[in-house]
C-alpha cells in the first residue's frame, strides 16, 4: 500500500498552515514538541494548538510563539536570531531526528538558500536568513517533516498555487507579492500558478520551499482512496476560508475497485 497526501492550497500555503493540517490529521503536538527539542532552540519558542473558525469552518491553528527577550524589555517580541545555512544544517544534523526527516529538512533549507542566493546575488552558504531563517521557520520546516514521517506519507502531491498580490514588509523593505524568493522557488519546479483575485501574501517562502522540495507533482489530485482530511488554519481573514486542506489516503491502483452504493 502506498500512502499518499494531497495539498489543496486554495488560499496558499505557509509552514504553520501545513503544521496545523498535520496536527489536525492526527500528529500529536506533544510528539512534535519532544522531537524538536533536539534542535536545542526550544528556549526560543513555545508550540501550541487551538481550534479556530475560518468562514464558518473549523480548522486547527498551530502557534509558534517566540520567546526571545529584548534586553530593554521583559515581554516577548518578534526579533529572532538571523542564521546562515551552515549553522541551520548543523542544527538539523545533530538533532537525532528520524533519517528521512533529517534529509527532507536539509533539502528544504538548501533549496530555500539557493532561491535566496539567486535573488540577492550571493552564494547559498552566505545567505543571511531573516524571516526564513528565524526560529519559527525552522520549527515549521522540521515540524512539517516530522509530521509527514509520523503519518507514514510515501508521496506528496499539491494543487496549483495562487499568486496572491499586493505588497508585504520584509527584512529588505516592502516587496511585491509573490516575493522574489517565492517566484524563484516556483521557477525551479515550473509550478502551475493562477490568480484567485485575493490581494494578499498567500504563499510564504517557507511554504513554497516545503512544497517545491517534497511534492512529487503539482496539479489535479491523484487517484486515491480518501481516508482523512486535515485542515490547517492560516492567520488571515480572506474572502475564502484561509485553510490548507491535507487529503490523506491510499493510492488507487488499477486492481482496486470502488463499490458504489
Amino acid at each position: 500500500m502506498t500512502k499518499i497526501a494531497y495539498l489543496d492550497c486554495v488560499t496558499g500555503i505557509a509552514g504553520n498552515m501545513f503544521l496545523g493540517a498535520l496536527v489536525d490529521s492526527g500528529v500529536p503536538l506533544e510528539y512534535l514538541i519532544e522531537q524538536l527539542k533536539g534542535l536545542n532552540i526550544d528556549h526560543e519558542y513555545e508550540l501550541s494548538q487551538e481550534k479556530v473558525q475560518r468562514k464558518g469552518q473549523q480548522a486547527t491553528k498551530v502557534h509558534v510563539e517566540l520567546l526571545i527577550e529584548d534586553s530593554h524589555k521583559s515581554h516577548h517580541h518578534h526579533h529572532t536570531p538571523a542564521r546562515y545555512l551552515p549553522e541551520i544544517e548543523s542544527m538539523i544534523q545533530q538533532a537525532n531526528l528520524p533519517s528521512r526527516v533529517t534529509q527532507w529538512s536539509l533539502d528544504i533549507f538548501r533549496r530555500l538558500a539557493v532561491a535566496e542566493s539567486a535573488v540577492h546575488g550571493v552564494k547559498p552558504e552566505k545567505v543571511h536568513f531573516h524571516e526564513v531563517g528565524a526560529t519559527d521557520a525552522i520549527v515549521d520546516i522540521v515540524g512539517t517533516c516530522l509530521g509527514l514521517d509520523y503519518l507514514d506519507i510515501d508521496e506528496l502531491y499539491c494543487s496549483a498555487l495562487p499568486t496572491g498580490g499586493g505588497t508585504v514588509w520584509a527584512a529588505h523593505g516592502r516587496l511585491p507579492v509573490p516575493v522574489p524568493a517565492v517566484l524563484k522557488l516556483w521557477e525551479s519546479r515550473q509550478v502551475p500558478i493562477y490568480s484567485n483575485n485575493i490581494e494578499k501574501e498567500l504563499v510564504t517562502p517557507t511554504g513554497a520551499a516545503i512544497a517545491v522540495t517534497l511534492v512529487k507533482s503539482f496539479g489535479q489530485p491523484p487517484n486515491m482512496i480518501l481516508e482523512k482530511v486535515g485542515l490547517g488554519a492560516g492567520s488571515q481573514d480572506l474572502s475564502l476560508p484561509n485553510i490548507l486542506r491535507l487529503w490523506i489516503g491510499e493510492r488507487m491502483t488499477e486492481k482496486k475497485t470502488v463499490m458504489l452504493t
